[in-house]
């Protein structure tokens, strides 16, 4: 009887510390924090050449294996350095709901702005990058998707938002956020932010059947990026599903040490022109988020 208690006990034990590892992190606190590191670089540089940590389907935490990607909040993941984010819209009864695929993420667009700005207002050296995405199925509205979105960033504040066609410095960004849109405007008026995917070099293999084929595609546009144009953006998605072999999150613990190990191997990078560029995940880890930051000063 005390062996069974004692490996039940080991079972409980490891099972909790394996839900965070230095890469992979399903509990709610990431185990390391860095809400400022933006300070820390010089206006001049653009977005476009900064390494960026950043979370796929950002606010996915419920609907099941298959639609679950993250378990930071969205203030947890500021806080832990992500400055990315991936922003999935229903265009529902003139509302935006945030959904992934048909599961309904209890929140909306609004309070994800509304996180953003007091997140920015106490760390005004920060901007976020933001894709919106337009997802699933429009339902009894009685206007675009473009005017719902005008609505609700004229509720939290135009000051808020960089309006550009480009992805900008550094400087011009800070205490913003920078709208990557990802939906037509459809000739109604001028563009919220940088089109997306627009010229950006973008990897996002999200049908996956084997994690050997992502992780090489993954490799090799971190490998693209470093030799890029530094005022291309490159983004990469280590992200990705299969609806028998793999979850978000079993995934995600396949590809996002194999990152980690990538990016700790830095001194076999040799000569490179730029950073790795924006890399986007599931269930980040704090330290693969502290190593995509630190790729800016190497």
């Amino acid at each position: 009887m005390d062996r069974i208690v004692i490996f039940l006990l080991y079972v409980l034990v490891t099972g909790a510390f394996g839900d965070q590892t230095p890469s992979f992190d399903r509990t709610e606190v990431p185990s390391v924090t860095w809400p400022d590191w933006m300070s820390h670089l010089p206006d001049y540089l653009p977005l476009s050449a900064l390494a960026i940590p950043g979370t796929h389907d950002t606010m996915a935490f419920f609907g099941g294996s298959l639609a679950e990607c993250q378990s930071w909040s969205l203030r947890e993941q500021y806080n832990s350095g992500v400055r990315f984010l991936d922003i999935r819209c229903r265009h529902y009864q003139n509302r935006l709901p945030i959904f992934h695929g048909v599961s309904y993420q209890r929140t909306d667009f609004l309070q994800v702005l509304t996180d953003t700005v007091n997140f920015l207002r106490d760390h005004p050296s920060e901007t976020i990058l933001m894709r919106v995405k337009e997802e699933y199925e429009p339902y009894q509205n009685t206007r675009s998707f473009y005017q719902s979105v005008a609505e609700v960033l004229n509720q939290v504040g135009q000051q808020w938002f960089l309006r550009s066609d480009r992805l900008p410095t550094l400087g011009e960004a800070r205490g913003k956020v920078v709208i990557l849109q990802n939906f037509s405007t459809k000739g109604e008026g001028p563009d919220f932010g940088p089109p997306y995917p627009g010229p950006m070099s973008i990897s996002d293999e999200y049908e996956v059947n084997d994690d050997t084929v992502k992780w090489a595609e993954v490799e090799r546009h971190l490998t693209v990026a470093q030799n890029g144009d530094p005022e291309r953006a490159y983004l990469t998605y280590c992200s990705g599903v299969h609806w028998l072999l793999y979850t978000p999150e079993s995934l995600a613990r396949r590809i996002n040490p194999r990152v980690l190990d990538y990016l700790n191997q830095k001194t076999s990078f040799g000569s490179r022109r730029r950073s790795v560029g924006v890399v986007i995940m599931d269930f980040p880890g704090a330290e693969l988020v502290r190593q995509i930051i630190l790729d800016n000063w190497v």
